[in-house]
């Protein structure tokens, strides 16, 4: 007989939503290939909970050739969550990205295999071959992949955070927590698929009703990936460029990378972002000035880094500083916000971190000195003294 009870029906619930939010991601607008992805993993997460929730309500007992249902795929979620991150950061994914997913279609067709086998002989197989042999294999193949899978994505991501700082001039404002939340849910699900699985093989043997908390929290972080997910759906990310494009022509005959001058290649451009305005545009990145002066990327962040010893970030935020400082000077009862939006920061802890690794002292401590130094600095207007008599 099936029949929810609390336990069935808490899984249950988390499993519908995790659900419901795969269904919309999948037909969510934007990066699609991305949001496709996280909707398979949120699949594969409501199926590894499915298990449970029938179980739970009786479901196996009332039809046992349940048995072998192909829900819990567990070599599929490391590879999906980098997949994922990786199509967030990147405007493609890389050729044969596919072959990530190989073991997980292995593990999908054993488990059809085991499936479609007669009641007698399935029992019989989990008896004496999968309990024994083949489960413990695949718990040990999901851990190692999960843990792999994982420190390939915390290297992405921090690959991605080092091209922030040296392609976007607000790095601040397009840190992407999003992506440090998906590892943080991915370490949290390999640590209690670890713990509950040691528990069971070297403390004590742990039954099917024992791993109720393991399920109750993988059912907490579907959950939290779901609602995470979609609220960053719409999010705009901006991604690395993952080709080169070659620079223009230059007549000949043209000087050499090697003995090309990059001071005055980059005193030139440098000249140019700061007439033109550029540098007041909020999240201004590499390839924006890249298109602006007419050649691609990789020359003006050599240029940059080999005529000024300044990343192109650094150089960007100088000029901000700069124009604030001046501001600031002219205008002594100015709002700081304000005058830091008009420069071009996007927000006010950006402003804040920058000026103060820029001039050594937070902006308004900056501002006071400076008053007081011209204070300081203006002559004293005595009144003339009248004729004498």
């Amino acid at each position: 007989m099936i029949r929810f009870g609390p336990w069935s029906t808490t899984l249950g619930l988390a499993a519908g939503f995790g659900a419901l939010v795969a269904f919309l991601l999948w037909r969510a607008p934007g990066n699609r290939a991305a949001h496709r992805l996280l909707a398979a993993l949120l699949l594969v997460a409501v199926l590894r909970l499915m298990p449970y929730v029938l179980g739970f309500a009786g479901a196996y007992d009332a039809w046992p050739w349940l048995s072998f249902a192909p829900f819990q795929l567990g070599l599929a979620i490391g590879p999906l969550v980098y997949l994922y991150l990786l199509r967030l950061a990147t405007p493609a994914l890389p050729p044969r990205w596919g072959w990530h997913l190989l073991p997980a279609a292995l593990e999908l067709a054993y488990l059809l295999g085991a499936f479609a086998l007669p009641l007698g002989r399935k029992m019989a197989w989990n008896n004496h071959v999968h309990e024994p042999w083949i489960a413990p294999l695949l718990d040990v193949a999901g851990a190692v992949s999960l843990a792999a899978y994982l420190v390939l994505a915390v290297q992405l991501r921090r690959r991605y955070l080092q091209w922030l700082r040296e392609n976007v001039s607000d790095q601040d404002a397009r840190r992407q927590p999003w992506i440090g939340t998906t590892l943080a849910a991915l370490g949290l699900w390999l640590l209690v698929s670890t713990g509950f699985d040691l528990y069971s093989s070297v403390v004590d043997k742990l039954n099917y009703y024992d791993r109720f908390p393991q399920y109750l929290a993988f059912s907490a972080i579907v959950l939290w990936l779901g609602l995470e997910g979609w609220r960053y759906a719409g999010h705009p990310f901006v991604q690395m460029a993952t080709a080169v494009v070659a620079p223009p022509a230059i007549p000949a005959p043209a000087p050499s990378v090697a003995t090309r001058d990059w001071h005055a290649t980059a005193a030139n451009w440098h000249a140019q972002i700061r007439d033109q305005g550029w540098w007041r545009q909020p999240g201004l990145t590499l390839a924006d000035v890249a298109r602006h002066l007419g050649t691609n990327e990789s020359y003006v962040s050599r240029a940059f880094n080999l005529g000024t010893g300044q990343n192109f970030n650094a150089v960007i935020n100088a000029m901000r500083v700069e124009a604030v400082q001046s501001r600031m000077l002219a205008d002594h009862g100015a709002e700081l916000l304000t005058l830091a939006l008009d420069c071009g920061f996007s927000s006010k802890a950006s402003f804040n971190r920058v000026f103060r690794a820029q001039a050594g002292a937070s902006p308004s401590a900056w501002r006071a000195a400076h008053i007081m130094k011209i204070g300081a600095m203006t002559p004293f207007e005595a009144t003339s003294p009248g004729p004498r008599t």
